[in-house]
């Protein structure tokens, strides 16, 4: 990508790498999420962060993650031990996480982008690999 990137251009980065696979989220393709994901942040004022996870400890590593690339400082959790399948939310305006229990097949983050202006970015992306931001 180069750095004249537009949302138009990122939305359509992010469509298309939604949903890797391990086998396809190549270094190359990992570098284009995050270059989409920080350009499209710096159009909006927050995030708010969806994963589904295996487990608990899984899905917090990875909000740990994610929110340490965004700048986000978590407050203590004291979240159930959930396994066989976890939906982790976090909204960093209300610093409130939520839990439940997630039969689904998918494992990733979804982001959603929000904002408190009318010019600003909002718009929901993903799923992400749980690890894109080790």
């Amino acid at each position: 990508m180069s750095n004249n990137l537009t949302i138009a251009d990122a939305e359509r980065v992010l469509w298309e790498l939604s949903d890797l696979d391990p086998e396809t989220a190549t270094p190359e393709r990992r570098s284009q999420i995050c270059e989409a994901l920080d350009f499209l942040t710096k159009q909006a004022d927050y995030h708010i962060f969806g994963i589904c996870a295996d487990s608990t400890q899984e899905a917090l590593q990875t909000l740990q993650n994610y929110a340490a690339h965004f700048r986000y400082d978590l407050p203590e959790a004291d979240l159930p031990a959930i396994a066989n399948g976890i939906y982790l939310k976090y909204n960093p305006r209300s610093r409130r996480y939520h839990t439940d229990n997630y039969k689904g097949t998918y494992r990733g983050v979804l982001l959603s982008f929000h904002t408190d202006f009318t010019d600003g970015y909002s718009g929901t992306h993903g799923h992400f690999p749980l690890d894109l931001f080790l």
